[in-house]
């Protein structure tokens, strides 16, 4: 067990005393609301059957078991090169129609992180994404979760499958769109269709994710930025539909922006149109809407999956998140954002769902910095608090500082 630090050796005191004073109804207090969506789905654990079946009407699960590598690479520090057939068009592909590759790294066969990488996002008149597989290949500087040598990394030991991102539609999108604009963005005028691949891309990986290390138990699914939208979007339910209920599942959102800016509705409908995400919501998630908040989505699987938990890192201050959403000038409005929209989710859900938000700061991710070890929120280090979250221990919090921290 990683050593406890002064501070959390007295969070643990009054963790306990409280227990002693408040007496059995206290304990009965602390368990999760995972019980209570167990007994409203009959005692079945994890994602409820009739659930699961909207999802496949929905056509969330129609690339599962449609792609295999057609080659497989050995690249160096443990990493392995898995890259697709293009299919003149029809595979995973980028954006610009280039070959799409996953990454594999072995560890403990029981536990697996699929990461999902950011790099922005591309719609009509808007090209902030990353383009290519090959500009995101493994990370090759040892730091934050890709310290694999670091004692207080709870991920050091962990089976990786590792997605580059280039599909410029938050690995959620599954439509082509003519835009001769685009090939000029990007200097690249021959190109004159976007390939939004998302969902087919990240199917791909789940597929290989479950060939590689199909007995894997306990599965966190993360990304960062972009990634972290991804992450939290459809591939927990790609990980269930794979895998079953019996698989501990964990989702780590690292900055990704699911909660999006109303009042910037041309954005939002050139997402919408561009993507295509909206057909993939189940019949019942009557609050999900393309045009709506991202976060309708989290709520209607922590409604059905009685098991899932996840945890959510931002900053209060964002630049980069601040840009896509339009609120550079609006600090106060983007803090308000986030921290409203994610504690709608943690009011519902308060032991599943827990953020960990820090204010006066104005960097973009963690994970896959130094951030990840000396970042911290109210005395809490983020590191620390992700090993909590992935046990789960008493300690895992949900931590909101105050703007005048």
């Amino acid at each position: 067990m990683q050593h406890l630090t002064s501070k959390r050796l007295r969070a643990a005191v009054v963790f306990l005393v409280g227990l002693m004073l408040m007496g059995a109804g206290s304990i009965g207090s602390l368990t999760n609301d995972a019980t209570v969506q167990e007994r409203k789905a009959g005692g079945k654990k994890g994602l409820d059957p009739t659930a699961a079946e909207e999802l496949r009407t929905a056509g969330v699960d129609k690339y599962l078991g449609a792609f295999s590598p057609i080659s497989s690479t050995d690249v160096g520090d443990g990493w392995t090169k898995h890259t697709f057939d293009p299919d003149g068009g029809n595979g995973p592909i980028c954006i610009a129609g280039t070959p799409y590759s996953v990454f594999t790294r072995g560890g403990n066969p029981s536990r697996l992180l699929i990461f999902e990488q950011g790099g922005g996002a591309c719609w009509q008149g808007f090209y902030n994404c990353n383009v290519l597989s090959e500009d995101q290949e493994p990370p090759t500087d040892r730091v934050g979760i890709w310290d694999f040598e670091a004692k207080d990394n709870p991920f050091a030991n962990y089976s990786i499958v590792y997605m580059p991102y280039c599909d410029g539609s938050v690995f959620t999108g599954d439509n082509d769109v003519f835009d001769p604009d685009f090939g000029l963005a990007i200097g690249v005028p021959a190109v004159q269709v976007r390939f939004h691949r998302g969902l087919r891309n990240q199917s791909a990986g789940m597929d290989l994710a479950k060939t590689l290390f199909p007995h894997a138990s306990r599965i966190t699914v993360a990304g960062s930025s972009a990634g972290g939208v991804g992450a939290t979007a459809f591939a927990p339910f790609l990980v269930r539909l794979l895998y079953g209920n019996q698989t501990k599942l964990t989702v780590f959102n690292d900055a990704g922006p699911v909660t999006v800016n109303l009042a910037a509705i041309d954005d939002i409908a050139a997402r919408a149109a561009d993507w295509r995400f909206g057909q993939f919501y189940p019949s019942s998630c009557l609050d999900c809407d393309d045009m709506g908040q991202s976060t309708a989505i989290i709520k209607w699987r922590l409604d059905n999956d009685s098991t899932i938990r996840e945890a959510f890192y931002e900053t209060d201050g964002d630049l980069t998140n601040r840009f896509f959403l339009g609120l550079l000038g609006d600090p106060a409005g983007f803090r308000n954002l986030i921290v409203t929209e994610h504690g709608l989710l943690n009011a519902a859900h308060p032991n599943r769902y827990k953020r960990f938000i820090v204010a006066g700061d104005t960097s973009h991710t963690a994970l896959q910095t130094p951030l990840f070890y000396s970042q911290d929120a109210n005395g809490v280090f983020l590191n620390e608090w992700t090993s909590d979250f992935l046990v789960p221990l008493p300690f895992w919090q949900d931590i909101v500082e105050s703007p005048t921290r």
